[in-house]
């Protein structure tokens, strides 16, 4: 039998030959089969034995990964500074105003730092939900559903039963988990694509809230029939979430973010139930062979996004400055909004922090521009939509970045091993 020295004799043992003419057909060797993905998937949870090459090949390994890590970043920055420099060019349409808004713009951003964080908040929270499903191979476009139905039964909770706001937030985590485990299980059990569904579960939740709004006794606004009693009204205490300014902007919403995002990447990337989530994104049949339950990790992932995406609708409308309004025509745009910003950071938990404070500064900051000269809130709009499209393409950027900068690297290795082999050859 022949003797495995390491990770990548192992790996390579039991792997199919290369393609090409079946009769010439050559197994691939390690640096060729270190390019392709599933290695990045096995080596990350694998333990490796000590042997001669064992400390080389664990800082190959950290290295490649400090490239593919430097290589996301690049790519979301240059979608950043794609959208910034397309605004900057709109405002040449008024270049007699264009350094007083510059001033503005960034001006009113830095002094408004409280509001950036309140905006930053729920939509981190979304964003976390999408990215975390697209890591395990699912499109979580539920997300504005899961949002409104945890916001709503938030403020049931918090208006008609009087209740504190830590048990609201349960109580609108498990309408969200409730609402996203409808496309998983309809994903995992009968194979329908969890878009569509999501989709439609969206907009059944949009006419659900409707009728609880104008059936729930106590929600109405007896002054505007058409929102929800603002929470600053109620007769309660404790029905709002806590607060670290008298305006309510900075608050525990943006902590939560920020501890579950950092829960989110330990999971996925140093246990073994995030292995087996990213072993059926990477392949569902494999996962299947391999004795991983498919059916039960999609579902799980949509419920874990679920739960994320109404805990934000919950922390959102128990803050007491926004109420739920009364609409037919579209559904929240949260969700929506939050879809981008995990592309942005290639879905990676910590990465979507930055990219969401990113967006919100540019959302905020471009109330500063109200007013001056033609400039108006539609300039921001336009920029960020910018910056969320060219976030579509963070991800083929990145590829395509890492499969230049992989093959050169990796080509580079393979002629210094063959150097140093003809060398020991010749000697």
């Amino acid at each position: 039998m022949m003797s495995i020295k390491n990770v990548n004799a192992a790996l390579n043992a039991p792997l199919a030959y290369l393609d090409g003419n079946p009769k010439k057909k050559r197994r691939m060797n390690k640096w060729e089969y270190r390019s392709r993905p599933e290695y990045r998937l096995l080596t990350s949870s694998l333990h490796v034995n000590e042997s001669p090459t064992s400390a080389t090949e664990r800082k190959e390994h950290r290295v490649f990964f400090f490239k593919s890590m430097s290589v996301t970043i690049l790519s979301s920055l240059i979608c950043i500074l794609f959208g910034l420099v397309l605004g900057f060019l709109l405002m040449l349409m008024d270049p007699s105003n264009i350094g007083l808004g510059l001033k503005s713009f960034f001006q009113y951003g830095f002094n408004n730092l409280e509001r950036v964080v309140y905006t930053a908040g729920p939509l981190m929270l979304c964003a976390l939900s999408i990215g975390f499903c697209y890591k395990c191979g699912l499109f979580n476009i539920g997300a504005p559903g899961q949002y409104m139905i945890g916001g709503m039964v938030a403020l049931i909770g918090a208006i008609t039963l009087k209740l504190p706001w830590y048990v609201t937030i349960f109580m609108a985590i498990g309408a969200g988990a409730l609402i996203g485990a409808v496309p998983g299980v309809l994903k995992a059990y009968f194979n329908v694509n969890e878009v569509i569904t999501s989709i439609m579960v969206n907009w059944i939740v949009l006419f659900l809230n409707n009728f609880m709004l104008f059936n729930v006794p106590g929600l109405l606004d007896s002054h505007n029939p058409n929102r929800s009693v603002n929470l600053n009204t109620v007769d309660a205490s404790n029905v709002t979430i806590p607060s670290f300014s008298s305006d309510r902007y900075l608050n525990i919403t943006i902590i939560f973010g920020v501890i579950l995002a950092i829960v989110l990447f330990v999971i996925l990337f140093k246990t073994t139930f995030g292995y087996r989530l990213r072993a059926v994104g990477f392949n569902r049949d494999a996962a299947d062979y391999a004795g991983i339950s498919s059916k039960r990790n999609i579902i799980l992932s949509f419920v874990i996004a679920g739960a994320l995406s109404g805990l934000a609708g919950a922390c959102y409308y128990l803050l007491g400055n926004s109420v739920y309004v009364y609409n037919r025509t579209s559904v929240a745009q949260t969700g929506f909004d939050a879809i981008p910003i995990a592309l942005l950071a290639n879905n990676n938990p910590l990465g979507i922090i930055f990219t969401t404070f990113i967006i919100s500064f540019i959302q905020v900051s471009g109330i500063g521009l109200q007013g001056i000269g033609t400039y108006n809130d539609t300039f921001t709009e336009i920029m960020v939509a910018f910056i969320l499209y060219g976030s579509a393409f963070a991800v083929l950027m990145n590829n395509i970045f890492l499969r230049g900068s992989g093959s050169r690297f990796l080509r580079k290795k393979k002629e210094k091993d063959d150097s140093s082999k003809e060398e020991k050859k010749h000697a």
